[in-house]
């Protein structure tokens, strides 16, 4: 699989002063381009030297030059992941008569996540391809084997999972409570999808778990849990649960409360004791609705790896038994003294205030009717929400865009700035009332520039980003890295995301990733484009204005794009 590169220092640094100027005044940019000159004849090139270096090396064990520093900038967060970097998936998983409903649905739906998850342990699953057809990387994967991050003072580490498939188990949650279930046997081969539900069936007549969960100390953030989990670790039977706990392949969380999909998604994100949050995946599946989710910890994969898995899922042929005894559940639980359980008890109620000050929000804007031409809706979509920022905020920041770059060896996401000039331009056009098609043209082609510089590993955060991490290892310090306008550019106070699909994933649901910020998932329907708009409460009071906007200005992007009658090049 080819190696991500490593652009040339003179591309980034003009292609940075690009990105900056729609954000900057002309005095301001005429400083950076000195602090940019003055970088590129002096420390720039024995930088960049060195990242060609360690690219080299790390190259040859099979990561990217980006691998190892890239995990370590999840694993440094101190904070409650649900609140800072997981996020929730409501997936596209259409209810058919033959899964029934109740237990008897989310026994069909674990039966066939199972089965994959063991698939990929015997070496059976089928590689990835992109929308060409390109191999992607297989890296992101390893979250199948399950495992667990661990919390630890300063730097959080990862444990594999077990790479076997043999005597595998899932846990289940329910009330607070959290069971171990077997899923396979000692060959390897999935438990029938009959023996699961009647297992599920019992867990499901449980009453609440006592307080505090055995759940409720993956809520407090790894700074107030590392310590915690020594002192839980210190009892031979809490080192049995905990290993256990880690060696589970996945987590599914049995949801019995009903509601909207916004709400269902904050719930099964940020909501308390839904799963142990460190788990890479933990899939939330309704009783009495038809909601599917992933509580996903972000540190090994992205949101892409997962469309594969559920694509596998949906086309398992479930296997039931008709005969055997249903799989012991076995609870986890912790042995704590009385003082720990009120340390615990105590920080989880400073979770739940924190948490109760997210905020997710779904916006559908009607665009009907179809476009006469073919245009990039993810442009347009993008320049909906910069129209939308200028107009609510009357200033425009940065925004930040996931580009997947598993077509590269260990690759994760690049980042595209959308905010061009051209875009910019255009949104100042149409909140003052004087877009034309003309500025649409040359927001898109300036647009599909950006996505194939992404694509191609010619985008400039993540050069940027290697850098700095270059520069620290030679032990400098240069002004570049925190010069105020680049630090403008890198913050991200619109976080964007979309899969361009709905065929599998509906929507996702993520925290804001600065103060004052935006997280915003966006992807379109034939006659919609639909916005999951994600933010606090305590830090930005005009989402309701920011709502009108889209309403504003989707329809007159769309109106635009119709108008272009000529055709410009899709995604």
């Amino acid at each position: 699989m080819k190696p991500l590169p490593v652009p040339p220092l003179s591309q980034t640094l003009e292609r940075t002063l690009e990105a900056v100027a729609p954000l900057v005044d002309a005095h301001e940019l005429h400083r950076l381009r000195d602090v940019v000159d003055a970088f590129a004849a002096g420390e720039g090139p024995r930088v960049q030297a060195e990242l060609e270096r360690f690219a080299a090396a790390e190259e040859r064990t099979g990561r990217s030059w980006l691998s190892e520093a890239w995990l370590e900038d999840y694993l440094v967060v101190r904070e409650p992941l649900p609140l800072t970097t997981s996020v929730a998936i409501q997936v596209n998983w259409d209810a058919t008569p033959e899964q029934g409903r109740g237990v008897e649905r989310a026994a069909d739906i674990v039966h066939r996540l199972a089965t994959v998850h063991l698939r990929h342990l015997r070496g059976e699953l089928d590689a990835e391809l992109g929308f060409r057809d390109e191999p992607l990387s297989a890296e992101q994967r390893r979250y199948l084997a399950g495992g667990a991050r661990t919390p630890r003072p300063e730097v959080d580490g990862f444990v594999a999972g077990p790479s076997d498939a043999s005597n595998r188990e899932i846990g289940v949650v329910w009330r607070g409570h959290l069971l171990a279930v077997p899923v396979s046997d000692a060959s390897g081969a999935p438990v029938g999808r009959d023996r699961l539900a009647a297992t599920l069936g019992a867990i499901s007549r449980l009453g609440p778990a006592s307080s505090p969960s055995v759940l409720t100390p993956s809520y407090l953030g790894s700074a107030a849990l590392a310590p915690i989990l020594d002192e839980l670790l210190a009892e031979d039977g809490n080192r049995r649960t905990y290993a256990r706990l880690v060696d589970l392949l996945f987590v599914t969380t049995l949801v019995e409360e009903q509601g909207e999909d916004a709400a269902q998604l904050k719930r099964a994100g940020v909501g308390l004791d839904r799963t142990w949050t460190y788990k890479p995946a933990s899939y939330a599946i309704g009783l009495r609705d038809s909601f599917v989710g992933i509580h996903m910890e972000h540190s090994i994969y992205d949101a892409g790896s997962a469309l594969s898995v559920l694509e596998a899922a949906k086309l398992v042929e479930p296997v039931d038994e008709g005969t055997g005894e249903a799989p012991t559940a076995t609870p986890l639980v912790w042995r704590t003294t009385a003082d720990l359980a009120e340390r615990i008890v105590a920080g989880a109620e400073t979770y739940r205030q924190e948490a109760a000050h997210y905020r997710c929000r779904l916006v559908r804007v009607a665009v009907a009717p179809p476009l006469t031409s073919r245009v990039s809706i993810d442009g347009l979509m993008q320049f909906t929400m910069l129209a939308a920022q200028l107009r609510t905020f009357d200033r425009i920041r940065s925004t930040y865009e996931a580009v997947d770059m598993r077509e590269y060896q260990a690759g994760r996401t690049e980042c595209l700035r959308p905010n061009t000039g051209e875009a910019v331009a255009l949104a100042h056009a149409l909140v003052d009332g004087t877009a034309t098609p003309a500025h649409l043209r040359a927001a898109l082609d300036a647009h599909r520039t950006g996505v194939k510089r992404a694509k191609s590993g010619g985008a400039v955060d993540r050069h940027l980003w290697g850098l700095e991490r270059a520069a620290r290892r030679l032990g400098l310090a240069p002004a570049l890295f925190t010069d105020p306008a680049v630090r403008l550019l890198t913050t991200s106070v619109l976080s964007t995301t979309s899969l361009g699909r709905r065929d599998l994933v509906l929507r996702i649901a993520f925290p804001p990733v600065v103060p004052d910020g935006l997280g915003i998932y966006y992807v379109n329907d034939v006659d919609a484009f639909e916005f999951l708009v994600n933010w606090r409460d305590d830090e930005l009071d005009r989402v309701d204005a920011f709502e009108d906007a889209l309403d504003e200005f989707a329809p007159l992007v769309w109106a635009l794009a119709d108008a272009l009658g000529s055709t410009s090049d899709i995604r």
